[in-house]
């Protein structure tokens, strides 16, 4: 009994899986893009920051280290910034400001990463799971059909090779964007620590020396 409602299950053919994977491929190519422009955003101008930061250390106007903070999308500006504002508002020291403001951006850098990796371990088994299908389809039909020998088998077998084809062609794209990502963000969150570093310290020696 439970064997003939699988097989029913299994006769629906490759189709729905078809339509499945391409779903999956939609959400990849929007995921990937999506964390391209966020990287990229997030990225920001080191060098441009820093020679700000050195100007106004200059100028000693501990104000305009925040506003400069305040108006850069980058990572390396918002953590110095948590850091500056945890550090007034909280009176914790500059290390654990520090590693609280890095911990909080990583999850925000790492938002979404985790389906890249989903889809690129389990998209191939999703496509060989709708082969299966198709190729017990094949005999099924084959079993019903004596007269259309081989020829029968190896169109059904050869439509039902398009879902293995189809996960693959998910998986490739996704294992390498989540691997590109994975050490995009490293790059990002060593850069901004280093930044983040040198902004707040300036800004607490300008407070020293007003004080």
């Amino acid at each position: 009994m439970l064997t003939q409602k699988l097989l029913a299950i299994a006769l629906m053919g490759t189709e729905w899986i078809n339509w499945l994977l391409l779903l999956l491929s939609v959400c990849s190519v929007a995921v990937i893009l999506e964390k391209f422009w966020l990287l990229r955003r997030k990225r920001g101008n080191q060098n441009a920051l820093r020679r700000k930061i050195v100007t106004i250390l200059k100028t000693k106007d501990k104000k305009a280290i925040e506003e400069i903070l305040r108006s850069d999308p980058s990572s390396a500006a918002e953590i110095a910034l948590k850091v500056i504002r945890t550090m007034n508002e909280t009176g914790v020291s500059f290390e654990d400001s520090l590693s609280i403001a890095l911990s909080e951006e990583k999850l925000a850098l790492d938002s979404r990463i985790a389906i890249l990796g989903t889809l690129g371990s389990n998209a191939p088994f999703i496509g060989l799971f709708g082969t299966v299908l198709g190729i017990i389809h094949a005999f099924n039909s084959l079993a019903g059909n004596t007269k259309g020998g081989p020829s029968v088998v190896m169109a059904s077998i050869s439509e039902a090779l398009v879902a293995t084809a189809l996960g693959l062609f998910i998986a490739i794209p996704a294992v390498a964007a989540y691997n590109y990502f994975v050490r995009y963000i490293k790059k990002i969150m060593v850069t901004a620590e280093n930044f983040a570093r040198l902004a707040a310290t300036t800004h607490i020696r300008m407070t020293t020396m007003r004080d």
